[in-house]
């Protein structure tokens, strides 16, 4: 095999590295999905090559436990379990183990192969550790309903998510780019002159540069708050996106104290002054509202409840009520909700309805 033949070999094994660690960093979206069936199918030798670097990932754990065991045994254990190309309709059925070969008896191309599997899973393991930072490849992260939790970003920023939330980070020479996908996120965003840091959610997104904001999909609606600085506003897919820096045109700016409300046609409001205890209540743990229709609060509190809590009634949904209290604290809620006139709640192992009390005789 000539040289240049086993650079080929190289490149196919780092490909399928990429491609793993890909796989690794949650469910592809359609156009790499059908990106990735396509390399498969276009030669046995991708399949094999891909199988090779999952066989290396599963095995390692084991070898970095016994510090012992040479590489080049390693390697040469995990080409025995190599039968050869497969083609992609069997991968299932498991071939004959072929007896050990010595790791002297190896070919020039399987070892470049090997090990450039073997410096891409070096590559993943630094991307596991900068959340994509260095090889440009998203990463997920999700809470569970009740959950929330906290992410130091590769830039130093912060990711903030609130109960039921799903947000994709994705960072490049350009700029840093979250999807959020489901739910609520705060981002404490650090400065960064090159590179811009852009947040969509459904057809809107925001850019901030050194500022504290938070992004709530709603049903309906996905509502931009700022706590600190100032972020720009848009929406759509404009044609300034394939800009390295800059704001876009005409969108809204929103300062510190404001919130900007974005419907599902994409039609952004004027921002609005907003009470940032009570739009930010959720970082505390606390659902707090002043004059909010009842139907809203009892929403919020289903997101952290493990009983809902069910009003029917249009008339009682819209009854305006303020309080603060432990998002988890659905007893406490549904004692307040016992002390509203007209009100009376009726409790089962599977919900919490609110409804009309009757008119007393």
């Amino acid at each position: 095999m000539t040289l240049s033949d086993e650079e080929i070999h190289a490149a196919i094994a780092v490909k399928a590295g990429e491609w793993f660690i890909a796989n690794q960093a949650g469910p592809l979206g359609d156009e790499d999905s059908a990106a990735f069936l396509a390399w498969l199918k276009a030669s046995p030798i991708h399949v094999r090559e891909y199988l090779g670097v999952a066989r290396i990932v599963h095995r390692l754990p084991a070898v970095l436990g016994r510090p012992q065991v040479p590489v080049e045994t390693f390697l040469e254990q995990v080409q025995a379990d190599d039968g050869g190309a497969a083609p992609l309709e069997i991968l299932t059925p498991r071939r004959q183990r072929p007896a050990a070969r010595s790791a002297r008896s190896w070919s020039w191309p399987i070892f470049t192969s090997m090990a450039a599997a073997v410096v891409l899973l070096v590559a993943g393991a630094l991307w596991w550790a900068h959340d994509g930072e260095i090889l440009g490849i998203p990463k997920t992260y999700r809470t569970a309903h009740g959950e929330q939790s906290v992410e130091r970003l590769p830039d130093g920023s912060v990711l903030r998510l609130d109960t039921d939330s799903d947000a994709t980070v994705r960072y490049s020479g350009g700029e840093r780019l979250v999807e959020l996908n489901r739910g609520q996120a705060l981002f404490e965003v650090v400065h960064d002159g090159h590179r811009r840091f852009r947040v969509t959610a459904g057809g809107a997104g925001a850019i901030a540069v050194g500022t504290q904001f938070d992004v709530y999909r709603k049903t309906g609606a996905i509502e931009f708050t700022v706590a600190q600085g100032e972020i720009a506003v848009f929406t759509g897919q404009p044609s300034w996106l394939r800009e390295a820096t800059g704001l876009p045109p005409g969108a809204q700016r929103v300062t510190a104290g404001y919130q900007l409300r974005v419907d599902a046609a994409a039609t952004p409001s004027q921002p609005v002054p907003v009470d940032l205890e009570e739009a930010l209540g959720w970082l505390q743990h606390r659902i707090v509202f002043e004059h909010r229709p009842l139907g809203d609060v009892a929403v919020e509190f289903n997101r952290y409840a493990q009983v809902p809590v069910e009003i029917e009634d249009a008339t009682l949904r819209a009854l305006p009520v303020s309080g603060m209290f432990d998002a988890t604290d659905t007893e406490s809620f549904v004692a307040f909700l016992q002390t509203l006139a007209d009100v009376r709640v009726e409790r089962t192992p599977a919900r919490i309805l609110v409804v009309r009390a009757a008119p007393a005789t």
